[in-house]
């Protein structure tokens, strides 16, 4: 594809944008997933099978569909930022829905936005504008009015929980300004492959050091299909589907779709776990429609406005 037609689809990000909006509200579900999994067994088995799963089902495709050529010098890099964003971001997601609710968990993911957002600007990738920022704490508010509108009473420990979840967020959006340059490069399926791999190894080893002895998980029958449907689902497709969006879009308007995250978090609750719908989500998701709508501009200007690589 040309650099003119590149640079439509970059200006006018109607599919990434669907496809980020997709992959939020898949990931919600799957933390919903689990948070029903995760004391079944614990954090760090779950995140290790939901990765092994999910690249599993990714490494297959890139010989397939893309040639396998990337250089070691980018491989190494790309390679560590999957032990960031498939190794530490998953545990630490898993071992914090030990501590903590899924929507309490989820307030605290919502705010990626705006961490990625901070990053780009240091970087020098984004320029911040009013309109972006009013975008972002829309859309964060929103989340967090429609989670804070239904949950539930939290332990003591929720602290422990959220701080894992702080953590999370700081790796998701270094991995979101970081990986921009690579997926750019190379096609986003092998580039989400190779960091996937690389996440899940890194996962299993950790799992040998420590879970090992304890045997393979015992999980029951809608466990093992939690943990299908977070690695299929949650993992393979969902990540695959950022990647894409951040090769074609920024990362601000890629990350910003996260707060739906929340919102499927809470409807897949309900109809899951018996969760109660309230009147504050459809106020939260009104809110974070807005804050789309502000961020997402049709035509992006200065740095944003460049158009990317060539598309296969």
């Amino acid at each position: 594809m040309g650099t003119s037609s590149s640079a439509a689809a970059y200006e006018r990000p109607l599919l990434p944008v669907l496809a980020s909006a997709a992959a939020s509200v898949i990931t919600g579900t799957a933390l919903v997933a689990t948070r029903y999994v995760v004391p079944q067994t614990d954090g760090l088995t779950v995140a290790t099978l939901r990765y092994l799963v999910a690249a599993a089902c990714l490494l297959p495709l890139v010989p397939i569909f893309f040639r396998f050529n990337i250089p070691l010098r980018d491989l190494i890099p790309i390679a560590i930022l999957g032990v960031i964003y498939f190794c530490i971001f998953p545990w630490c997601i898993s071992a914090a829905m030990q501590y903590t609710t899924a929507s309490g968990g989820a307030i605290v993911l919502a705010c990626t936005p705006a961490v990625t957002l901070l990053f780009a600007s240091l970087q020098g990738s984004e320029t911040w504008s009013v309109r972006k920022g009013l975008g972002v704490a829309f859309a964060i508010v929103g989340a967090v009015v429609a989670i804070v509108g239904a949950a539930a009473p939290l332990g003591a420990s929720t602290w422990l929980g959220d701080t894992l979840m702080v953590l999370a967020t700081i790796c998701g959006a270094l991995y979101a300004v970081l990986s921009k340059p690579y997926l750019t490069k190379y096609p986003p399926l092998t580039v989400t492959a190779v960091a996937m791999g690389a996440g899940a190894l890194a996962l299993l080893a950790l799992w040998i050091v420590q879970d090992v002895s304890a045997g393979a998980p015992q999980l029951d029958s809608p466990g093992w299909i939690s943990i299908l449907y977070i690695g299929v689902a949650g993992g393979a497709l969902s990540f695959f589907l950022y990647a894409w969006a951040l090769r074609r879009t920024t990362a601000t308007v890629t990350m910003i779709l996260l707060p739906l995250n929340p919102i499927a978090a809470l409807v897949a609750g309900a109809l899951w776990l018996g969760e109660p719908l309230t009147v504050w989500l459809f106020v939260g998701l009104v809110l974070v429609i807005a804050g789309i709508v502000m961020v997402v501009n049709v035509r992006e200007t200065g740095t944003e406005g460049r158009a990317p690589a060539p598309l296969p």
